[in-house]
């Protein structure tokens, strides 16, 4: 395993941590919206001058790939925590509002 193997997989798993943390997490932010703020911010990267426009896609597709895992990793995290919140609230009798599922990085 290359330098920038260890590197690219310690950044995937950097990523993984702070969505689950946003998700999962004690703030329970909305993983849709994370999603589609990620997929947004891949189609925004910045590329270094002269960069072949076929790089550059295959790149950015790429890194989906490799986001995709951690994705579904955050996701099951994020689908346990609302069920743990469903549990909870219904003992206290409150009722919770349903989440929805992003098209994108799956």
């Amino acid at each position: 395993m290359s330098a920038a193997d260890v590197t690219t997989l310690a950044l995937l798993n950097l990523i993984r941590l702070l969505s689950a943390e946003l998700v999962a997490g004690e703030h329970r932010d909305d993983l849709t919206k994370l999603i589609d703020a990620m997929d947004r911010q891949l189609n925004a990267t910045p590329l270094p001058r002269g960069i072949d426009v076929n790089d550059a896609r295959a790149g950015i597709a790429q890194a989906r790939e490799l986001l995709r895992p951690y994705i579904a990793h955050v996701r099951s995290q994020a689908e346990a925590a609302r069920i743990r919140d469903e549990a909870k609230a219904t003992k206290l009798g409150e009722v919770l509002p349903s989440s929805q599922t992003s098209k994108y990085l799956q």
